[in-house]
């Protein structure tokens, strides 16, 4: 092998590729294990510390009842409630504490046979508990404030429960000092409580109290993944600046607290947000932390308002809203613009590369609202983006039977000029630029489809609408893998296979329309490159098996595509003969001269 000499366009050429392919292989064994090896470990540690706690827990029931958990529905008879009914919510108000704590997503069901609603919120009793509080802090200690144990009455003439889109309903709580606390909650018609908290002194002095609203999680959301493309925990914009916090952080003993700031803050899983939303003209301190207690840790983030002075005889109000529901981009939209609350839709997680997910996320649902469903949206947006990078396949593909053509005379030129390389490497680059061919140039339609293959992942990954959402024959969930395995005959034999042999028919398809487009493809003329090429459709396949069907989709699809518009360039720039069916034959049709000639006249055109 002859020795690589910097001056040599042809070993510089090679030698690019050979760096491309290097990096692409380190960067699919970098993604195996960020994006689905190191989850899976990290799931695995999880559930060992779940089992863990449960022993704890359970051990601890013995002595003190009051730590036991209970069911749901047990924990939903503790006290008395104020139902909530909505289009796309439903639950109800614990009127002990006046808590919200009972949420289930009317659209949305825990897996696709659609027999039990997602549960957003949870009473604190119940597994997996997570709730809204809202409350004062009285800044003298003498005042009595209403706290988790104090019983809320509805106020008579009130509505007797909470109708999306109707009256609020009022509850009270009264000090027996002559203080009177009031709280009157309405639901708009999705996601959107508003909750006006007031003080009614009738005490003789004067008191000051600080409103409060709190959001609180007993442990890890049931799905959580962990995964670092994906952010699920705190999130919140304050002073304008989009900040998202860490579970792991917090579990550490972090304590992120921010004085008298705008905006709002929360949490967020991947689907779903619950985010506390003041007024966005009223300065608030913002704070997240987590506690630790026999279940686990407890994670909390809060907002407290500036203190309302309450003179005798007068009343004082603060109003703040709750956001509880999906992450719907439109219905976010519509409440920025409704109530000014600050770049809310800043809870979807767009990730780094927003600049390119953004516009991508809103076109995959553009055209899932104009085709009617998110399985066609997917191969629309797969034409569009091909329909994009067409004049960048064109030219590359164009500059590579470029090279093939000119590869004859580069030859020649080596052997004519071997004891001079320095003229040598004149007469290679004056053929270059007399037929107009750039060595780099087959690169760059593998390079640009990187960045766009990371934002659709994303895109498909934080979108709610692919989850439970069908495609044709036997996918049910874009959202999740292939459920089926070629090693069990996709089904025909009684068993599943272990996770890591779950490679589904997509995938199959998938490995079997790369194989297609090599096949169309002009041979490698370096053996290491001809053997990294062949083996990048089986690495990938192992790889893609496991992420979301539709992202599968999406790539056999394009690939499918890819390979026709390779077909029509290859046929229309000439060169070697190419068939769909019997694919390259490595036998030219012209002659070299013929063919440069033809390129000329086309690229003129």
């Amino acid at each position: 092998m002859k020795p690589f000499n910097p001056n040599n366009r042809d070993q510089q050429s090679d030698h690019a590729r050979m760096v491309l392919a290097v990096i692409l292989s380190i960067g699919i064994l970098f993604l195996f294990h960020f994006l689905v090896d190191r989850p899976r470990q990290e799931a695995v540690r999880l559930e060992a510390l779940k089992r863990e706690k449960i022993a704890e827990i359970k051990k601890a029931e013995v002595t003190n009842p009051e730590t036991k958990i209970v069911t749901r529905a047990d924990a939903l008879t503790r006290s008395g409630r104020l139902p909530i009914e909505g289009s796309e919510i439903k639950g109800s108000i614990s009127l002990t504490g006046a808590v919200l704590d009972d949420l289930l997503l009317t659209q949305h069901f825990t897996s696709v046979e659609r027999t039990e609603n997602v549960a957003l919120l949870n009473p604190k009793s119940a597994p997996h508990a997570y709730y809204v509080e809202s409350g004062f802090i009285a800044t003298d200690t003498n005042i009595a404030v209403p706290d988790a144990s104090s019983v809320w009455r509805i106020k008579s003439g009130s509505a007797q429960k909470i109708i999306a889109g109707a009256a609020p309903v009022t509850l009270q709580w009264n000090n027996g000092a002559g203080v009177m606390f009031e709280r009157d909650i309405s639901l708009d018609n999705n996601y959107l409580f508003t909750i006006t908290q007031r003080v009614v002194n009738n005490s003789g002095k004067e008191i000051s109290v600080n409103p409060y609203t709190l959001a609180a999680r007993q442990g890890f959301p049931i799905d959580f993944q962990g995964m670092f493309v994906q952010h699920e925990g705190p999130v919140s914009v304050l002073n304008g600046e989009g900040q998202e916090g860490s579970y792991k952080d917090l579990v550490k003993g972090d304590v992120e607290e921010q004085q008298n700031v705008t905006g709002w803050l929360g949490i967020s899983d991947k689907y779903w947000l619950v985010a506390i939303l003041p007024d966005p003209k009223q300065s608030f301190n913002a704070r997240n932390l987590a506690t630790q207690n026999l279940r686990g840790p407890m994670f909390q983030t809060d907002a407290v308002m500036p203190p309302l002075a309450v003179a005798p005889g007068q009343a004082a109000e603060s109003i703040a809203h709750i956001y509880a529901g999906v992450k719907d981009v439109h219905v976010m939209k519509d409440y920025q613009e409704k109530y000014g609350f600050d770049a809310l839709e800043y809870g979807i997680d767009f990730g780094m590369w927003f600049f390119l997910t953004k516009p991508m996320f809103y076109l995959l649902h553009w055209l899932a609202d104009i085709s009617g469903t998110i399985a066609a949206a997917i191969l629309l947006i797969t034409l569009v983006i091909r329909a994009a990078v067409y004049p960048l396949a064109d030219k590359s593909f164009r500059s590579m039977a470029k090279m093939k053509i000119v590869a004859p005379a580069i030859k020649e030129l080596q052997e004519k000029h071997k004891d001079n390389r320095e003229k040598l490497q004149q007469e290679i680059f004056e053929l270059y630029k007399r037929e107009n061919v750039n060595p780099f140039s087959g690169c760059w339609p593998m390079l640009i489809q990187i960045p766009i293959f990371f934002s659709l992942y994303k895109v498909i990954l934080i979108s709610v609408e692919l989850r439970h959402a069908p495609f044709w024959g036997w996918i049910k969930d874009l959202s999740a893998p292939d459920p089926t395995s070629v090693f069990n005959l996709f089904g025909v034999l009684p068993f599943t296979p272990p996770n890591a042999l779950m490679i589904g028919a997509w995938p199959i398809l998938f490995c079997l329309s790369m194989l297609f487009q090599q096949r169309i493809s002009p041979p490698m003329t370096d053996r290491t490159q001809e053997i990294l090429q062949k083996t990048f459709p089986y690495i990938v396949t192992l790889m893609l098996a496991h992420f979301s069907v539709g992202l599968v989709i999406y790539w056999t699809w394009s690939n499918v595509l890819g390979a026709l518009q390779q077909y029509y360039i290859l046929k229309k720039v000439g060169g070697e003969e190419t068939s769909l069916i019997r694919g390259h034959s490595g036998r030219r049709k012209k002659k070299p001269q013929k063919e440069t000639e033809a390129l000329a006249a086309d690229d003129k055109k």
